[in-house]
């Protein structure tokens, strides 16, 4: 009976570690994760996107803002379990490549997980409530407002807690300082502020495709707006993410030193210059759209600065002496200001922006959103391999997190 014996032994509870080839377990998982974030961070961030544009359009009696609104609705409602599908198999597959480390985390955080997982339900119903009767509640917009906005606090509340989590692995404490470690808050809100700025730049991104193939003059208009729309709000995000950014890295420069030291010095510390890349791309990207948009006297100036001041960015390090090396971080405020300048002197007056989207614009909506979400993912690499062989930085490595969990002591679960 050999096929009983391998049966047998496949379920046995007293086997090694799985190791996966070629791709290692935490690229694995960093994968897995990956591919949630994209649709799970693009919820969060158009939860609150949604039902703000609906509240401007009514204030402002503007029909364009209820149309936006709807179809970041529609998008939310068809992708969502998608994202939650991913994140159950991400979790799936933390549980079975590391068992000890997976184990320890939730029964450091089980509360707060249980919490989190359970949010759903109403995060689900808030959801279907604010599109299925979105028609049926056009007399009572304040309310429906409001059902938008408490689906999206449903959904932060998710977020809220699985920061903790996250940033515990890098930044551990003891007691309530395990949720409320030193680099939780600057993460939470840089990841919220991400939230929204990747989803905006994407969300342009996308409307510019459309702006492309739509056969009607009276939706490529539309498309050219919403495409302006949701670029400002990126780059006004962007501005207030990077701030954020400077934040979470100094604080967990403070707390895990050497992880920081590790991040910016070790083996992937060529992802920071990559980061700096993609940020650059941003902000070029941004001020060709405005200068291709609507064309001003100072616009070329402007959109040179930006450019130049960019490109300082992207140096590596050894092109800043160190006594000079502050000329980096200038020429980054100098970009940003430019770009704010420039931003300001090219929109439209009132609803004035009534032409098509050209198609250099288009091209360069396009890669921007590819860039905004390159770079809200490599954030996350960035995070995750300053913690060199560890899962949790300074508590457990990566090799005492496989296998299977042992509790220490009798008793220890009641």
């Amino acid at each position: 009976m050999p096929m009983l014996a391998v049966l047998q032994a496949a379920f046995n509870v007293n086997q090694p570690s799985i190791q996966l080839p070629f791709i290692t377990n935490r690229w694995a998982v960093g994968a897995f994760f990956l591919i949630h974030i994209i649709f799970g961070s693009f919820t969060m961030g158009s939860l609150v996107l949604g039902p703000t544009y609906e509240w401007i359009g009514l204030r402002r009696e503007d029909p364009r803002f209820e149309r936006y609104a709807r179809t970041l609705g529609n998008v939310n409602l068809k992708i969502f379990s998608l994202g939650a599908t991913l994140g159950g198999f991400a979790v799936l597959v933390v549980s079975g490549l590391y068992g000890k480390f997976f184990t320890t985390l939730i029964t450091i955080f089980f509360w707060p997980a249980v919490v989190a997982f359970t949010i759903w339900f109403f995060t689900i119903g808030g959801l279907l409530l604010y599109n299925l009767r979105w028609d049926r509640m056009q007399t009572r917009k304040g309310l429906h407002i409001l059902i938008g906005y408490g689906t999206a606090a449903t959904e932060h509340l998710f977020l809220v807690i699985i920061v903790a989590l996250d940033s515990y692995m890098l930044t551990p404490g003891q007691g309530i300082g395990a949720f409320f470690n030193a680099s939780y808050v600057p993460e939470l809100l840089h990841r919220f502020v991400g939230n929204l700025s990747w989803a905006s730049f994407f969300i342009a991104a996308v409307a510019a495709v459309y702006a492309a193939v739509s056969p009607h003059p009276t939706n490529r208009v539309y498309f050219h707006w919403a495409a302006r729309t949701s670029l400002v709000v990126g780059f006004l995000s962007l501005i207030v993410q990077v701030a954020l950014g400077a934040v979470l890295v100094e604080s967990i420069k403070q707390a895990s030193p050497g992880a920081f030291q590790y991040s910016l010095q070790g083996p992937f510390a060529w992802l920071w210059l990559i980061q700096a890349t993609f940020i650059a791309i941003l902000l070029i990207g941004t001020n060709l759209y405005f200068a291709q948009s609507r064309r001003t006297p100072a616009g070329p100036a402007l959109t040179a600065i930006a450019i130049v001041g960019s490109l300082l960015t992207m140096l590596p390090a050894a092109a800043y002496p160190r006594s000079v090396f502050w000329l980096r971080y200038i020429a980054l405020a100098v970009a940003v200001l430019v770009s704010l300048i420039h931003w300001l002197i090219s929109r439209p007056q009132g609803r004035a922006l009534g032409q098509e989207l050209r198609r250099a614009s288009q091209i360069t909506l396009a890669v921007t959103g590819a860039s905004a979400l390159l770079v809200f993912l490599l954030m996350g690499v960035i995070r995750e391999t300053a913690r060199s062989n560890y899962t949790i930085y300074g508590v457990m490595t990566e090799q005492d997190s496989y296998g299977i969990f042992q509790a220490p002591s009798k008793g220890y679960y009641p």
